[in-house]
């Protein structure tokens, strides 16, 4: 039937469609099942040719012999010059409704504003894809009577488990006029409460906005009378939220419990859509309130992040979740790169990039991942410097063999010989860009072995640096050394530079002397000691020196030097392993 042939025939005010009119079988049979015949009479017509609706009064006879108020919305073809079906919607006379339609008493919604129950009617043709399962030709449904609008709205109903859930779409928009009249809609009495979700600084903006409501579901359990909702509310075409930050496409998702009527929101919760371009960045977000904190992913990421660095930049990127605090415009990104990549001459695994900014903040980018040192995999972390990427590193309990064997294949030296032995712990590390080459520097402590089973524990700091000539390796520290009935004694360490040094210096000054049993105690054995009963009326030390040799490659014995430093004489004790 052409669009232009119905129009003709509802001019008359009565409407008369046969079910063979319709090409498609499951409009046919839909007409045929739920109507009882083969036709379908309107009278009383008041037709609308621009939104295709037909409104008058139709009979069905499992509703009765009386004509009901129908209204019968027809769907067209891709060209719009044919009407393939209709949706009829025929108000019940009962409120428990017969077959062939859902077999639902409908009575316990008027405790809501139910004010009639009605059926509806889908003589549409199937979509492609559509299983036949799928389709629900009929459904039950009750109009209810909002103010502001100028009829009564539909909303579909259906029973599951003693719940019935109530819902109703908007495609094109009903307009509310304000966000406080959600609480007109059945069950959402109270809502009008939703506005103090709002910040007091977004009040003006609330109050600038054209609410349009676009789609409504509400649960109730007659039995105990609890209601849950969700209402999709279109605010905005743009709102200026701060200068620079724009949120545009704002719609409000409005959340309802009655069972938690009595906490600070009354049972309500809001969160905000829309789309926020602020420093030039564009993501799709949601904000939840009252916190305005805005999350989503951003687009455009690559654009971001050579921004900060053309050669971060270049680098793929997986998805970016995006973080905005809208009450002062920072944010945060967030994202995977694809692949590995270095970060000041080391590569590094597994890498994840956060960028922060906006508001005062200038753009920051911080990289997080995976360095293979040895047989062990280590957490790192990068950071952008005017002179290029800098790489971070915190770990507990590694040997300094392992370390130095990774600065030997990353930065072209080992560290010192003489720190092989020792096994680092509460160990930071750094690898930086520099003008003229890359620094490594490390901090850690350590447990020193000395000769004759003594030992002592040690704060080292080691770096090696690299530039137009052979890359420098050094380091130096605190030594700590103590005795049984001794205060600690802590000496300046220097390690003998270059990565085949075995030697080791530490030194000790007190100008106001201590006796020299009681300064030598820490470095000799327990029993046997050459001092053991002297009186405390030997010379008194100002400065002691230790020299330290580990044992060499080819199996020297290594030693320990110790001199001590009185005003007038100097005692050298040299202890071997």
């Amino acid at each position: 039937m052409s669009v232009a042939e119905l129009a003709e025939r509802a001019g008359s005010r009565s409407l008369l469609l046969k079910a063979e009119e319709f090409d498609d079988t499951a409009v046919r049979e839909v007409l045929a099942t739920h109507l009882g015949a083969s036709e379908l009479a309107l009278t009383d017509v008041e037709y609308d040719a621009a939104s295709l609706t037909a409104r008058g009064r139709c009979a069905v006879p499992s509703l009765g012999p009386e004509p009901r108020p129908a209204v019968a919305e027809f769907l067209t073809d891709a060209s719009g010059t044919t009407a393939v079906g209709l949706v009829l919607i025929v108000e019940a006379p009962e409120w428990r409704l017969p077959e062939p339609f859902p077999a639902l008493d409908l009575g316990p919604l008027e405790a809501l504003g139910a004010q009639a129950p009605v059926i509806v009617l889908n003589a549409t043709p199937e979509p492609d894809g559509e299983a036949e399962r799928d389709r629900v030709p009929a459904v039950a449904g009750v109009r209810c009577a909002v103010p502001g609008t100028e009829e009564p709205l539909l909303f579909l109903a259906s029973l599951h488990e003693g719940a019935y859930t109530l819902s109703a779409r908007f495609p094109d928009g009903l307009s509310l006029p304000s966000l406080r009249y959600v609480s007109d809609l059945p069950g959402w009495t109270g809502a009008d409460t939703v506005t103090e979700h709002f910040p007091a600084h977004w009040q003006g903006l609330l109050a600038s906005a054209l609410p349009s409501l676009r789609d409504v579901t509400l649960s109730y359990a007659p039995g105990d009378g609890r209601m849950t909702g969700d209402i999709l509310v279109g605010l905005a075409d743009e709102w200026p939220v701060l200068e620079g930050v724009t949120l545009s496409r704002v719609t409000a998702r409005i959340t309802m419990d009655s069972a938690a009527r009595h906490d600070a929101w009354a049972g309500l919760s809001v969160e905000l859509s829309g789309h926020l371009a602020l420093a030039g960045l564009e993501s799709t977000v949601t904000v939840a309130l009252p916190s305005l904190t805005a999350h989503g992913e951003l687009a455009a990421g690559k654009e971001l992040l050579g921004g900060i660095a053309s050669d971060l930049g270049e680098h793929g990127t997986g998805r970016l979740s995006f973080l905005c605090d809208l009450r002062e415009g920072t944010f945060l990104a967030a994202g995977q790169l694809l692949g590995p990549w270095e970060i000041a001459g080391v590569r590094i695994e597994d890498q994840a990039v956060m960028v922060t900014g906006g508001g005062d903040r200038a753009l920051e980018a911080t990289l997080a991942g995976t360095l293979v040192l040895g047989g062990t995999r280590i957490g790192v972390r990068g950071n952008r410097t005017a002179q290029g990427w800098g790489l971070t590193v915190e770990m507990d309990h590694l040997a300094v063999g392992d370390l130095s064997a990774w600065a030997e294949q990353a930065m072209g030296s080992r560290l010192p010989a003489a720190l092989d032995e020792l096994t680092l712990e509460n160990l930071y590390f750094e690898v930086a860009s520099a003008s003229a080459g890359r620094t490594f520097a490390m901090e850690g402590s350590a447990e020193f072995p000395l000769p004759a089973g003594l030992h002592a524990g040690a704060h080292l700091a080691a770096q090696i640096t690299t530039g137009d000539g052979a890359p420098e390796a050094e380091a130096t520290g605190t030594l700590v050394l103590s005795g049984p009935d001794t205060s600690l004694m802590e000496l300046d360490l220097v390690v003998d530079k270059g990565p085949d040094a075995t030697s080791w210096t530490a030194t000790w000054a007190a100008p106001e002397g201590v006796p020299l049993g009681q300064a030598v105690a820490p470095f000799l054995p327990a029993t046997g000691s050459p001092l053991s009963g002297l009186p405390d009326l030997l010379p008194t030390v100002e400065k002691i020196s230790l020299r330290h040799t580990g044992r060499a490659a080819d199996g020297t014995t290594g030693s320990l030097v110790l001199t001590a430093d009185t005003r007038k004489a100097r005692a050298v004790l040299v202890v071997t392993d």
